[in-house]
């Protein structure tokens, strides 16, 4: 099973320059053919026939490429140095990574207590910060 399906221009065997009546007259031939069913040809002529539709499928189908004489020696230059050079070091050895728990992490960035104060009780579960002491936020409609 093709992966795409023929072009309308396929099916009635017709050159994208056809006339309309060249059209007219390819319907006959390619339905006899039998490659196609009589709907596919229909559709085809139909959708050749209407400007609109044809200008359409003309311009999503793609251009031939144009040929180029001397590409390789037109991109040598360009080809020789290349743009961009990325040089990735080495990354160091896993040995040399320092592993922090959290804990200590916490007690290297706390601040010490006034001296001659005693500490802060913790705060109960209760009164600790959520999000219910966010002011109330209106929004629009």
């Amino acid at each position: 099973m093709p992966l795409e399906e023929p072009s309308p221009y396929e099916i009635l065997g017709v050159p994208p320059t056809a006339s309309a009546r060249e059209i007219l007259l390819a319907v006959g031939p390619a339905t006899k053919s039998g490659r196609h069913t009589r709907q596919q040809v229909q559709e085809a002529a139909a959708l050749l026939r209407n400007p609109d539709k044809r200008l359409e499928l003309d311009l999503q189908q793609p251009l031939p490429p144009e040929p180029v004489d001397r590409a390789a020696g037109l991109l040598a230059p360009a080809l020789a140095d290349p743009l961009l050079v990325v040089e990735r070091p080495q990354p160091p050895p896993a040995a040399s990574f320092l592993a922090l728990h959290r804990a200590e992490l916490a007690a290297d960035f706390a601040e010490p207590a006034p001296p001659g104060t005693a500490p802060e009780p913790p705060v109960p579960a209760r009164f600790a910060a959520d999000l219910s002491v966010l002011p109330q936020i209106e929004v629009p409609e």
